[in-house]
């Protein structure tokens, strides 16, 4: 029996993210990691450049800007968590400032 899908676009998208998350925390659990840049601005760009293509087209439009922002933290959160796989070198050459 397959499980029921959320009929609200904004549930079936953070599902969505969800599912992404699952498998960033698998990756993460194997010892990998995604480098993420060392500008602010590029590395808040490149998330929300994911989040948006991780929504489907026809979803797209509504989808709330709390949604988004929603999906976007929980991304970033995720992401910032795999840094502390990556070599100590990237870490330093990114510049990301936090106590990993």
């Amino acid at each position: 029996m397959m499980a029921e899908t959320p009929s609200d676009p904004q549930a079936r998208f953070l599902e969505r993210i969800e599912r992404r998350l699952r498998y960033l925390k698998s990756l993460q659990s194997a010892g990998l990691g995604v480098y993420l840049p060392g500008d602010e601005r590029q590395r808040t760009h490149a998330i929300e450049q994911v989040v948006r293509m991780t929504a489907r087209q026809s979803e797209l439009p509504q989808l709330t800007a709390d949604t988004l922002r929603i999906a976007t933290e929980r991304l970033r959160t995720h992401l910032e968590a795999m840094q502390t796989v990556l070599p100590h070198d990237v870490q330093y050459r990114n510049r990301i400032k936090r106590s990993w």
